[in-house]
């Protein structure tokens, strides 16, 4: 049985929080780490936008300062997430690594089982995972919650769990939203749009493909134990043993250093 390591829940900003996912990825290529799961929030709350997404052309920047939310710019591909009342995970695993299927889908599909497991655990009943849907262009936003790809976790046929991943020198780091509340209103507030009316149209589309956990369930989760039992229903569908260990200092030091590279506008305004 593998052992992997797992790193409980904590609140960093934006450019810490993508600095950390990068130092545990050049941790495990060198061979330093374990495989590794984590966990983090989001202090101050923060819009992700993705690797080829444009900020100035996407994103309102002075909206986002005048309500006091962090932007970044992800590692991996896809479009904005707003990250508020949610449970965030990274994976981070070899391409090598026997439970990892060469196919993006298909590793995708194995990770999303797992969180998938954990979320039943905690007696959330979701939708049967799928292969998505296609989405007409035009009905497409900067948000990423407007879409479900494949094999992405839902309720109700609203995507409640959004994830992406990105592989590098055979390293597999995937990252998602396991959102509690979902909060539309904000998320327009900060993501451009053509006209108010464009806006309101797009607002209503994504309300009817996405949602929060606590939305369509209708009660509040407490995120320590919903943390604990994704931890045991992942454990159970990879057939592994977590290993609760904190950050090295290797770790910590090279987030540091990666932290200046996330924090600038210059890359976050890269494209």
């Amino acid at each position: 049985m593998q052992k992997w390591r797992v790193i409980k829940n904590e609140a960093y900003d934006g450019a810490m929080n993508m600095a950390i996912d990068e130092a545990i990825t050049i941790s495990y290529k060198e061979g330093k780490c374990k495989p590794t799961l984590r966990f983090y929030t989001w202090n101050p709350h923060c819009l992700t936008i993705g690797y080829f997404q444009k900020l100035e052309k996407e994103v309102d920047i002075e909206k986002c300062k005048e309500l006091n939310l962090d932007y970044v710019r992800r590692a991996t591909g896809g479009r904005a997430v707003l990250h508020q009342n949610e449970l965030t995970y990274s994976v981070v695993v070899g391409e090598d690594n026997a439970l990892m299927d060469k196919s993006i889908n298909n590793s995708y599909k194995f990770i999303s089982e797992g969180i998938a497991n954990g979320l039943k655990l905690e007696g959330i009943e979701i939708d049967n995972l799928s292969k998505g849907e296609r989405i007409s262009r035009e009905k497409i936003s900067a948000a990423c919650f407007n879409a479900h790809a494949s094999y992405e976790i839902t309720i109700n046929n609203k995507k409640v769990v959004g994830s992406a991943q990105h592989r590098n020198d055979g390293v597999i780091l995937q990252h998602g939203s396991i959102v509690l509340d979902f909060n539309v209103d904000d998320l327009y507030e900060i993501i451009k749009t053509k006209s108010p009316e464009i806006k309101e149209r797009a607002k209503r589309f994504t309300l009817s493909k996405a949602s929060g956990i606590e939305n369509e369930i209708g009660k509040k989760l407490d995120i320590k134990n919903l943390e604990d039992s994704i931890i045991i229903g992942m454990a159970e569908i990879f057939n592994v043993e977590f290993e609760e260990e904190g950050l090295t200092e290797y770790e910590l030091s090279l987030a540091h250093s990666l932290y200046n590279k996330y924090s600038s506008y210059e890359y976050k305004n890269k494209r």
